[in-house]
């Protein structure tokens, strides 16, 4: 499957790009087609910061993203970095005391705000005092210049927006705008990426179970994101656009979840709830990652690498991300931030968990000559290798069973 985001940079006065507007695009085709504001914004949410990334979209700088009233009431922002994003309020959003609370509430938690499109209106300059910056549309008649002292006053920046001639861009400069965008600088581009199916229904329910409590159950919460690797996936990606790779290489699920901290788990579990969930286990790539991990962690006990076994369920996972993202594993796993041993694994060069891997490759084409031979290599009964991937076979029916009867 494929996700599109539409980006545009946003220019200061010596040209350098200081951020993006991000926009909601459903294919190539480089235009606005949404009909649900509301699903546009959060699409373009968890497309940036869960499938795509966001370091790839914006490379470290701010993203401008439009968030309808609904969102706003659902203190969407509040669940997304505030050094990474600038709240955009419609310009079709109505005044009003809510509204106010909501701008006081994002200024005081150190969030930067925009107006969009604004047309300049005695209503909305009891928003003045939170407001960052103010996105005026050049290519209509406004007038900003009226509220020249009001906005001076409250040390608001000018953004001009839809600047398609030099003509317009000099006009912008002399007013006092310190920022830019539009056609004359760059049309927005498409960003394509592949992303992984979404989570499924029964992930889904699992969340929503752990966001109805009054505290998350950690253990339950790791367990359910172990039960769906697109999860995982999510999880990792979003790992790595909160905190922008200054962190730990990620060695198991629960050491992500660890790095993510109990209030972002919190923002990414009600982020995701909002979107559809469908059923990726008719995916086979995803059934067998999960046979995989299993398998590996199982080989873990026999082998007396009890407090490894994470490791190895999380390696299993990783092993196929390659082939649902379409591109090398070495690039995913070092994108998404991977443990080194893991990645040597994989890459056939680590001296315990490369064989072990090998085996459950063996197993998995039923090459007992292969299978002899790795169990050799790891001094294991080739019988007891062949019960646990058979066990690690039942326990993915069991859960597929128990997930169809949800």
């Amino acid at each position: 499957m494929d996700i599109f985001v539409g980006r545009q940079p946003i220019f200061n006065k010596n040209y350098e790009v200081v951020a993006y507007e991000l926009f909601y695009r459903s294919g190539e085709k480089n235009f606005y087609n949404a009909l649900d504001g509301n699903r546009a914004t959060m699409d373009v949410l968890i497309n940036s910061f869960m499938n795509i990334g966001i370091d790839k979209l914006t490379n470290g700088t701010r993203c401008f993203i439009n968030f309808t009233e609904t969102l706003l009431k659902k203190r969407i922002p509040f669940h997304f970095p505030k050094n990474l994003i600038v709240v955009e309020i419609l310009e079709t959003i109505p005044y009003s005391y809510e509204l106010l609370q909501i701008c006081k509430e994002l200024k005081k938690e150190g969030y930067m705000i925009a107006l969009d499109d604004f047309i300049f209106s005695d209503q909305y300059v009891p928003l003045f005092p939170y407001i960052d910056i103010i996105k005026v549309d050049f290519s209509q008649s406004n007038n900003y210049k009226l509220y020249d002292s009001v906005i001076k006053s409250h040390h608001i920046h000018l953004l001009a927006e839809k600047i398609e001639t030099s003509e317009q861009l000099a006009e912008a400069m002399r007013n006092g705008f310190v920022y830019f965008q539009g056609y004359f600088f760059s049309k927005p581009i498409v960003v394509k990426e592949k992303s992984l199916p979404k989570m499924s229904y029964a992930s889904h329910f699992s969340l929503l179970k752990q966001l109805n409590k009054n505290e998350l159950n950690f253990e339950e919460l790791v367990e359910a994101i172990e039960h769906d690797p697109s999860l995982t996936y999510r999880l990792l990606k979003t790992v790595n656009s909160f905190f922008l790779s200054s962190f730990p290489k990620i060695k198991s699920i629960r050491h992500a979840a660890i790095l993510l901290g109990t209030n972002h788990l919190k923002s990414w579990l009600t982020v995701l709830t909002f979107q559809k969930p469908n059923e990726p286990f008719k995916n086979e790539v995803i059934v067998n990652s999960l046979l995989r991990a299993k398998t590996l962690e199982q080989l873990a006990y026999l082998i007396g690498l009890d407090d490894e076994k994470e490791i190895l369920f999380f390696m299993g996972i990783c092993s196929s991300l390659h082939l649902l993202l379409d591109r090398p594993l070495h690039d995913v796993l070092e994108e998404l931030h991977v443990d080194e041993n893991i990645q040597q694994a994989l890459e056939g060069r680590h001296p315990l968990y490369s064989p072990l891997f090998e085996l459950v490759l063996s197993l998995e084409t039923n090459n007992t000559e292969q299978t002899q031979q790795w169990a050799n290599v790891l001094n294991i009964p080739i019988a007891e290798a062949f019960a646990i991937y058979q066990k690690s076979i039942e326990w993915i029916v069991q859960m597929q069973s128990e997930w169809a009867n949800l």
